[in-house]
């Protein structure tokens, strides 16, 4: 839910800075990766907190299980979609700031 939360306050704060400055700014780009490596590291993060949070319930709850690696391994999933859009994310950052680039080019030609 944290992640959530911190993930929808960089997207406001990228979509107020995009319409106020414009969308092909070094400004718009940063904002747009910063948004990519918090999804993708907090979404990683998260899951692995709720891995072993689930993997510590079982164990405490069941006599038979314990709290090892190998539980843990059991419980965690990496997140795919979470990462492949952070990735895109990413990718479209380095579109934005080569767009930055080429229009600061072009105003210097004109």
């Amino acid at each position: 839910m944290l992640l959530l939360i911190a993930v929808l306050l960089l997207l406001h704060r990228l979509l107020q800075g995009a319409a106020r400055d414009g969308i092909y700014t070094l400004q718009t780009a940063s904002r747009l990766r910063l948004l990519g490596w918090w999804l993708l590291l907090g979404s990683l993060a998260a899951e692995v907190v709720q891995a072993n949070a689930k993997a510590a319930l079982i164990a405490t709850l069941a006599e038979s299980k314990d709290f090892s690696a190998g539980s843990w391994l059991g419980m965690w999933t990496p997140p795919y979609l979470a990462l492949l859009t952070a990735l895109g994310i990413l990718t479209f950052a380095r579109i934005t700031r080569a767009g930055t680039a080429m229009r600061e080019d072009l105003q210097g030609v004109v």
